[in-house]
């Protein structure tokens, strides 16, 4: 990739850059303001890491499902698939957003429309299905559950959330879902738009555009294929679930000297809280994981703020270093002497 290409991206990406990288500096400095670092080598140096290894296969598994999940998502717009080319580009996809934000839910759907030469729109569509769909209700369920049988914790972990919160959240959502659901089921109503608006400019842009729309409506099959809808559902809920179990994994890798043991039930619950940082358009969520975290086991539990932060350090390191390694191998792989594929990731990010 050359020079050219960087700064082409660099020009296209900059705010976006300089914000992402604010964040990291301000959201990292909070998280360490007050460690002494030599107690946070400490707990370091005193992580059992045979657990920090054991939960790396689970870690991949939790990957692996959102690769099945995506294949049955796939399902009525494709007919070949393959799970290895669906994985990955899963991996490839963490990879990017390990460097910029959300650039892997671009480089995710057309990795693999030039591997499977299949439309790139239709691709992305099922993206956006399981971004705004079958990724947020399951995040509204488990933040429901969390303030439903964790809502002591959660106001002490931050009282500046409440029911409000939860409301707000669940109203956006549902509004984004119905607006999928609608143009899935009308799609009609986006032809009726174009040929009121773009037809009247311009034919080539019409047609061009009446191409991605009907190649985009095309990716909302799953959603007009009700007996899909429990295998998806089961999917979902089991790749959310399998994200939780390396977070309990974790807590026996680290000897916390704090009043309370925590279970399976608090690592769901710093699950959910963690789940706040991937809002944040920072890569990997650095900084605001490790910021929102170690806040909260430290208000929750009783730990050193070294323990809780050594905790949120190797269990974001993990699933970061996972991600990185595998995502970047893929990626060379797949751009090995396609250099024509390097220029469009770079242009479409």
């Amino acid at each position: 990739m050359g020079m050219h290409s960087f700064t082409a991206f660099f020009k296209k990406n900059g705010l976006r850059v300089a914000v992402s990288v604010v964040l990291v500096v301000v959201s990292t400095w909070y998280a360490v303001k007050d460690v002494h670092f030599t107690e946070l080598l400490d707990a370091l140096h005193d992580v059992k890491y045979i657990w920090v290894l054991a939960s790396a296969p689970v870690i991949l598994f939790s990957h692996w499902l959102r690769a099945l999940r995506w294949k049955t998502m796939l399902e009525p717009v494709l007919k070949t698939k393959s799970l290895h080319n669906l994985f990955s580009a899963v991996m490839i996809g963490y990879f990017a957003n390990n460097i910029l934000p959300k650039g892997g839910e671009i480089l995710r759907p057309l990795v693999f429309s030039k591997r499977e030469g299949a439309p790139f729109s239709s691709v992305m569509a099922t993206i956006f299905i399981e971004r705004l769909i079958f990724d947020m209700i399951p995040v509204v369920l488990f933040i429901s559950g969390a303030f439903l049988f964790q809502s002591k914790e959660i106001s002490i972990a931050y009282p500046e959330l409440g029911l409000g919160f939860l409301g707000s959240l669940t109203a956006l959502i549902t509004c984004a879902a119905t607006v999928m659901i609608v143009l899935s089921a009308f799609p009609q109503w986006s032809e009726k738009i174009l040929d009121k608006t773009v037809k009247k400019f311009s034919e080539k842009l019409y047609g061009k555009l009446h191409g991605i729309a009907t190649s985009f409506s095309k990716g909302f099959a799953i959603l007009t294929t009700p007996s899909q809808y429990l295998r998806v559902s089961i999917e979902s809920l089991l790749i959310w679930f399998v994200y939780i179990i390396p977070m309990w994994m974790l807590f026996y890798a680290f000897p916390f000297g704090a009043a309370k043991s925590p279970g399976f039930e608090d690592a769901a619950l710093i699950f959910v809280i963690g789940l706040i940082s991937q809002f944040a358009p920072v890569p990997g969520g650095i900084g605001v994981y490790h910021t929102l975290v170690a806040t909260s086991m430290v208000r929750l539990y009783g730990l050193r703020q070294e323990e809780a932060l050594a905790y949120a350090t190797v269990s974001h390191g993990i699933n970061y270093l996972i991600t990185f390694v595998i995502g970047s191998a893929y990626f060379l792989i797949e751009n090995r002497g396609n250099t024509k594929l390097k220029n469009e990731v770079m242009s479409e990010s």
